[in-house]
């Protein structure tokens, strides 16, 4: 029975397109192959999957895979005793914030919903105490002798860890959390920020954090069905890369010169892009960090005609943007035709 870091291995289907779909593997396996998977997992076992495939199955970060991973067969783990590990096999020292903070999401606390706290704060992992040691909780130690909620967390911990290695380990600039032109969720951001939960529901077009401001870009928007200029509300963007090196980018309608907004992303340190082709794409590439290089009001009207304030952004990005990418970004949608019968 194949598992998720088979279809990586071979390259057969992004894992994380399984995810998106199905929640966990098991819930995939018992779906696709209801005839010849016999695997049983516990309620709270699946919910233990369903919370680690959504938040560390990206690799985006190793510090909950490897905490994970060293659960498997160690019940304490020190803390000074990782951090000279990660020295050996990273080649960079443990950012103690960004630790301490996967211990939390560790936790089940990486959430944005109460709900969504009910649902996970109960996964029962990992404890931290003062004296720097993390403790594998009794019931998980439990959990790990099921066969198959083991192999499923060693399978989860393998597809991030392998992830991590080939994607965000290297090229990461500036001394900052992201890799140029790899793929990011909303999610993955908040994680990596140390947001202390998942911000997603909050973080559309534009999101400051503390130093940081992310604008999330939707190249190609979707087209309106009433030959209207805008879609649910929103004006006609005219958010699109003019070169390799110049973004123009329209503020969200009724945010004027001065408003909080425009100040947000004028006065942030660092300011960070983030683009995806259509609302098919779940994910995001990271373009780069971006000076804004000129500002200019203006007005759109909205969907009742009336006139309201945005602002033309144009920015210039820190790192030329590798033509490839861009062709591809620029390139039209092909909307596939639906065969009959």
């Amino acid at each position: 029975m194949p598992y998720l870091f088979d279809f990586y291995e071979n390259g057969e289907i992004d894992p994380l397109v399984i995810i998106r779909e199905y929640k966990t593997y098991q819930s995939f396996l018992e779906s696709v192959e209801k005839e010849i998977y016999m695997g049983k997992v516990t309620k709270q076992e699946l919910v233990t999957l369903e919370y680690l495939s959504k938040t560390i199955l990206s690799g985006s970060r190793p510090y909950e895979l490897e905490i994970l991973k060293h659960f498997l067969n160690s019940e304490v783990i020190y803390v000074d005793q990782m951090k000279q590990e990660f020295q050996e096999v990273y080649g960079y020292e443990v950012d103690l914030m960004s630790f301490e903070n996967a211990i939390e999401v560790l936790k089940g606390k990486f959430v944005s919903k109460e709900d969504e706290y009910k649902k996970y704060c109960h996964i029962d992992i990992i404890d931290y105490d003062e004296k720097r040691t993390l403790q594998r909780l009794k019931s998980f130690a439990e959990r790990l002798q099921h066969i198959e909620f083991n192999k499923q967390i060693n399978d989860i911990i393998e597809v991030g860890l392998k992830r991590y290695r080939e994607k965000y380990s290297i090229n990461q600039v500036e001394n900052i959390p992201f890799v140029l032109y790899e793929k990011y969720s909303r999610r993955d951001v908040s994680l990596l920020m140390n947001c202390g939960k998942d911000l997603s529901s909050t973080m559309y077009g534009m999101k400051r954090i503390d130093d940081d401001v992310f604008i999330f870009v939707t190249y190609h928007k979707e087209e309106s069905s009433d030959d209207k200029n805008y879609v649910d509300g929103k004006p006609d963007y005219a958010d699109a890369f003019e070169d390799n090196m110049i973004f123009r980018w329209d503020s969200q309608m009724g945010r004027g010169i001065d408003s909080s907004y425009v100040a947000d992303v004028l006065t942030a340190p660092r300011k960070h892009l983030f683009v995806k082709k259509s609302d098919a794409e779940a994910y995001f590439y990271y373009m780069g960090q971006f000076n804004v290089i000129e500002v200019e009001p203006a007005r759109k009207k909205d969907n009742n005609g009336k006139e309201r304030d945005i602002v033309k952004f144009q920015m210039k990005m820190h790192h030329t943007v590798r033509e490839d990418l861009l062709r591809y970004l620029q390139s039209k949608i092909k909307k596939e035709k639906v065969k009959a019968g």
